[in-house]
């Protein structure tokens, strides 16, 4: 009878060991989602809610979940996430994105030589019409005017001053003071 009983109490003891150890165990990283992150730390016990961060220029699309949990599946003794359900879509509200070298569709360092003196190119092309223009303008403009004719009058002025009585000295004296 004392074995019955102790085997009874095991029993009852090492049901929910297994539990109390699941419990205690904890969730590997979770699942990497498309243009999100995670922030794990050190919270991966079980029944431990974690959210997903849609990154900059990227939201979370609508119906989409950005929460998972470290649960222990029905039948299973090693706790795992919830699937994600989180999809991160591109925010039309920001500006378009700049292209990585990792993106396939990358113009190489030559192709963007090719693209940069074109633009040169063409903006000196531009600079010239421009000008062009402006002096165009300016001479059609010039010749649209009518003439002014400026009429100088011309008037005799005398090269020797005219003589008047006494103010006038002969040119070899000269006054002593």
């Amino acid at each position: 009878m004392a074995w019955r009983l102790l085997l009874l109490l095991f029993g009852t003891v090492s049901v929910p060991l297994p539990r109390a150890a699941a419990d205690t165990a904890g969730c590997s990283h979770p699942k990497e989602v498309p243009n999100a992150h995670i922030q794990v730390g050190n919270t991966t016990q079980l029944n431990t809610l974690l959210r997903y961060t849609c990154n900059p220029g990227y939201k979370r699309k609508a119906g989409t979940s950005n929460l998972i949990q470290c649960v222990l599946p029905q039948g299973s003794t090693q706790p795992a996430w919830t699937p994600p359900m989180l999809q991160c879509i591109r925010d039309p509200s920001f500006p378009p994105q700049n292209p990585t070298h990792e993106h396939p569709d990358t113009p190489s360092a030559e192709t963007t030589q090719k693209v940069s003196i074109q633009t040169v190119a063409s903006s000196i092309v531009l600079l010239v019409l421009v000008v062009s223009g402006v002096m165009a303008f300016c001479c059609w403009r010039m010749k649209m005017q009518p003439g002014q004719d400026y009429e100088v009058a011309v008037t005799a002025i005398p090269m020797v001053a005219p003589a008047a009585g006494n103010e006038m000295l002969p040119p070899s004296t000269f006054p002593v003071g």
